[in-house]
């Protein structure tokens, strides 16, 4: 994997996202969050902002896509309390999003975006 870094201000709105890692091999960007200190539904605001580089309030609504208390709920139990590995991915801003309970948002472009 041959990975590149993006920081910008969009992730100021998390405490736990320093950065976000693009994948060059599969044009995957991906983050890290900590779910004691980012509800994920911000955490996703945030990546999705810094992947297109844009404020998180220049964003559509999460919430028009997802229903963000039912998401938040979902990931905010630690990985190790759930009984198997859990993901959701869904469409958001010409991009496919996947979180996942081990605390790592996916974001790829879609190809008919």
């Amino acid at each position: 994997m041959t990975a590149t870094r993006v920081t910008t201000s969009s992730l100021d709105v998390v405490d736990s996202i320093d950065d976000v890692e693009l994948d060059t091999d599969t044009d995957t960007f991906w983050a890290t969050y900590d779910s004691a200190r980012d509800d994920v539904s911000l955490a996703v605001v945030a990546v999705v902002a810094a992947v297109e580089d844009r404020a998180p309030t220049d964003l559509t609504p999460l919430q028009t896509v997802v229903d963000t208390d039912a998401l938040d709920r979902l990931f905010h139990a630690p990985a190790e309390q759930l009984p198997t590995p859990t993901s959701t991915s869904f469409r958001y801003q010409g991009y496919e999003v996947t979180v996942s309970n081990e605390e790592v948002i996916q974001v790829t472009p879609l190809e008919d975006a």
